[in-house]
């Protein structure tokens, strides 16, 4: 597929951001401000802020797929003054808080708190204490949960505003450059990567900060049915619709990854999946609080062990 010149504010991306493969297929492509993503990109800022459409005026979105790793991802990603626009200016910052505060419920805290403990049983840490990071901590609740269980703890963030949302709760923000110099033993990376322009260059970089021993742990949407989301094309159906297409929704989820392209990151990143057990898994994931989530507690540690194939995966060096 030839490369064109790159909408205003845009970048483009001529090779696959995991494995750097140039061919690929092109699975969608329209213009930003017209229909059907118009609709669909200003019920998804104005719910949580506002969005100005003259800085997309020209801009095509275009989802390729990758004929060598199989990602899906963004043929064009914003460029950094428009990303920093976007989560700093486009998103409200207390509608945003408080839509997550909402959503973060007893049993999601608890989740990060069994995720902890697995690492520290794996690792069989004593003293000193567990040194843990938050890449892309975003409000910082998983911080303070690791705060609260007596880790030591850091947190890596790009917006300012939950930099210093974080640094208010106490939490130790490390900057890009000075995450090499630090050897962590659990690095947490929870919805972050699908956001990146370049995951490789960031992953090869996170890993720098991987104490000997470590566990790096990966969770990103499952993009594993995104080709059947895209040919319906329903860009109007919510989070946890079978149609939803938010897994690869224009300007922020730029990557869309299925097992195969994320063991692939991992690989080239030098890092190699952590065999859990069973018995781990439904340590870290079964909720056992909200009745409404027993049927997740019972699947989600199955489909994990006995599948393989989601994208929820804990690694170390290879």
């Amino acid at each position: 597929m030839s490369a064109s010149a790159p909408s205003p504010n845009f970048v483009p991306r001529e090779t696959c951001p995991v494995c750097d493969a140039s061919a690929r297929a092109t699975l969608f492509s329209s213009g930003m401000t017209g229909e059907p993503l118009r609709s669909h990109l200003v019920s998804q800022y104005e719910a949580v802020g506002k969005i100005e459409l003259e800085y997309l005026k020209d801009a095509t979105f275009t989802v390729v797929e990758c004929a060598d790793c199989g990602l899906v991802y963004h043929a064009e990603v914003p460029d950094d003054a428009l990303m920093a626009r976007i989560y700093d200016q486009w998103i409200d910052a207390d509608r945003a808080l408080s839509s997550q505060r909402a959503k973060r419920d007893l049993d999601g805290r608890l989740r990060f708190v069994r995720e902890l403990a697995l690492a520290e049983r794996r690792l069989r840490k004593g003293e000193p204490r567990l040194k843990v990071l938050d890449f892309g901590m975003g409000w910082g609740d998983w911080c303070s949960m690791a705060v609260a269980m007596g880790c030591e703890v850091y947190g890596h963030e790009n917006s300012p505003l939950r930099i210093a949302h974080a640094e208010q709760r106490g939490i130790r923000v490390l900057s890009w450059n000075d995450l090499p110099g630090h050897c962590i033993d659990f690095i947490n990376s929870e919805q972050v990567f699908e956001h990146l322009a370049d995951p490789l260059g960031a992953l090869k970089h996170l890993t720098s900060a991987l104490a000997p021993g470590g566990i790096l742990k990966l969770s990103v949407p499952d993009g594993a049915d995104i080709k059947r989301r895209l040919a319906i094309g329903d860009w109007s159906a919510g989070e946890g619709s079978p149609r939803s297409l938010l897994s690869i929704t224009p300007l922020q989820h730029v990557n869309c990854f299925n097992r195969r392209s994320l063991l692939e990151l991992a690989r080239r990143a030098g890092l190699a999946p952590v065999p859990l057990t069973l018995s781990e898994l439904y340590a870290a994931n079964a909720d056992v609080i909200a009745p409404g989530n027993l049927l997740g507690a019972i699947t989600r540690p199955l489909g994990r062990r006995l599948f393989a194939s989601d994208t929820y995966v804990y690694f170390e060096r290879a």
